[in-house]
């Protein structure tokens, strides 16, 4: 990690968009990954006509993803810079995190693949949600609870954040799996010193948990 620091005041509803640069066999990926928050809200003209063919072989990469065009959800975000930024094809990103890649990935499929199958990625990043807002809340039949962080309509196209407290009527949960939408009574915190783990409901949203090392407290109850 660089001793640099991004911080995104307001951040509910940015708008960000991804690459993975990846290097690997297919069941044995590592990806370098940069994001667009804090140089821009990733134009979708831009972001879209990104070849992921051509931008492999400008870097060097075994494969590269392009990660959805998604929106924050939390009210305050803070994340250390993992390197220098990139510009990938006339658009600006910022170097946010490393990752290893869960074997049955393929950038053809994405994570919504992977849905309700939790992973972990490094990075360190603090996310703040304010009291008085909502949040929107998987609980894992493990007895996990894990807070969106994103949204996307990548998947759903009519999908807006006005339509995430009525979510769970539109996801297909695994067994055991349980969805809830809250208002919170205090600010929830999430500082990762390093891993995160994270997981993608069936509409690739995503969320990160809310591990006793991670949450100030668990917003289920």
């Amino acid at each position: 990690m660089t001793s640099d620091s991004l911080y995104v005041d307001d951040s509910r509803g940015y708008a960000q968009g991804e690459i993975f640069l990846m290097q690997g066999e297919a069941e044995s990926l590592n990806a370098l990954v940069f994001n667009t928050t804090g140089f821009n809200q990733c134009p979708p003209e831009l972001f879209d006509a990104i070849d992921v063919g051509a931008l492999a072989g400008e870097t060097g990469s075994d494969a590269v993803w392009k990660n959805p065009r998604r929106f924050w959800m939390m009210d305050h975000l803070t994340f250390a810079l993992a390197g220098e930024p990139r510009e990938f094809q006339g658009l600006e990103f910022n170097f946010v995190a490393k990752m290893q890649m869960p074997a049955n990935f393929t950038p053809q499929a994405g994570q919504a693949a992977l849905a309700y199958r939790p992973g972990q990625i490094s990075r360190v990043s603090k996310y703040e949600y304010l009291a008085g807002r909502p949040v929107f809340l998987l609980r894992s039949p493990e007895g996990v609870t894990w807070v969106m962080q994103t949204y996307t309509n990548h998947k759903a196209s009519d999908l807006t954040e006005a339509d995430l407290p009525t979510l769970g009527d539109r996801l297909e949960l695994a067994g055991g799996w349980h969805f809830k939408a809250k208002t919170l009574d205090r600010n929830l915190i999430l500082d990762t010193n390093g891993l995160a783990h994270i997981v993608a409901d069936d509409l690739d949203n995503m969320y990160q948990g809310c591990t006793a090392d991670v949450a100030n407290f668990d917003p289920w109850d």
